[in-house]
């Protein structure tokens, strides 16, 4: 439990006092214990062991070019779905939780802000969930390609896309603990999340001209990235405009957790 990781105190002056034992903190909580491997072995399982079925379907019939396209189709819609709903089951309860628990009053009654405490976990979750979800399995996703397509992925627009799906991410993790900040059940808070994720496969159709404003616009352009097709005007616009909208939540989160009573 992220609890049993010990605090190692200092002093310091600012809104992000105890920060860097925030940071240990939640690190221990990934990485000197079995939660980091777990999720290893399952996004492994979930994402590398779709693109090998996939891989085998379509190597039947068709010519290596659609092999390509149709892998890097899937591994970016699919596997970042998958992905997404993973950081926000996986981060449901790092702020509630430990309110529940008492965890959050401990930590709070040493030199740490409250500011350390929320930006700790966003960095923290979103870079160890990242490398497990999206890195690794990205890497063991491109030799699947050469395998099955006997081609390799043009690696820069591959890449631009995986950092648009990585921004996907960053933003559910960011409502995610926002959410968090608010509701103090494991249902409310991974349904805020959930819902919005599951409305942007409905509403885009009802409400076009919302969408480039919107996350759910990022997993389309990502895929359109890492394919090397034609995108959308203005479409650096939504990357920004969707960058903004992840520093609100995580501003809310900071305001809303700074006002919180324990």
């Amino acid at each position: 439990m992220a609890a049993s990781v010990p605090l190692d105190l200092h002093t310091g002056n600012g809104w992000l006092v105890g920060f860097g034992n925030m940071v240990s903190k939640e690190w221990g909580s990934w990485w000197r214990t079995r939660r980091g491997l777990t999720h290893l072995i399952l996004w492994l399982f979930v994402i590398n062991g779709l693109m090998f079925l996939v891989g085998v379907d379509e190597r039947q019939n068709n010519p290596p070019i659609e092999i390509l396209e149709e892998l890097i189709e899937v591994f970016i819609r699919a596997g970042g779905l998958f992905a997404t709903i993973g950081i926000i089951v996986a981060t449901q309860s790092a702020v509630f939780g430990e309110k529940q628990l008492g965890t959050a009053e401990w930590v709070l009654s040493k030199p740490v802000t409250r500011q350390a405490f929320v930006v700790s976990k966003f960095l923290v979750h979103g870079i160890s969930f990242v490398f497990l979800a999206v890195v690794i399995p990205s890497v063991v996703f491109y030799l699947q390609v050469i395998h099955h397509a006997l081609m390799q992925p043009a690696f820069v627009p591959f890449t631009l896309g995986l950092l648009l799906h990585v921004e996907h991410i960053l933003f559910y993790l960011a409502l995610t603990l926002m959410a968090g900040t608010f509701f103090r059940g494991r249902g409310a808070v991974s349904g805020t999340a959930i819902g919005c994720l599951f409305a942007g496969l409905i509403l885009p159709s009802a409400l076009p001209s919302l969408t480039p404003l919107l996350p759910w616009i990022l997993h389309p352009l990502a895929s359109m990235v890492a394919l090397q097709q034609d995108l959308p005007d203005q479409a650096w616009l939504s990357v920004i405009i969707n960058l903004l909208w992840t520093l609100l939540c995580m501003l809310v989160a900071l305001w809303r957790f700074d006002r919180e009573e324990f």
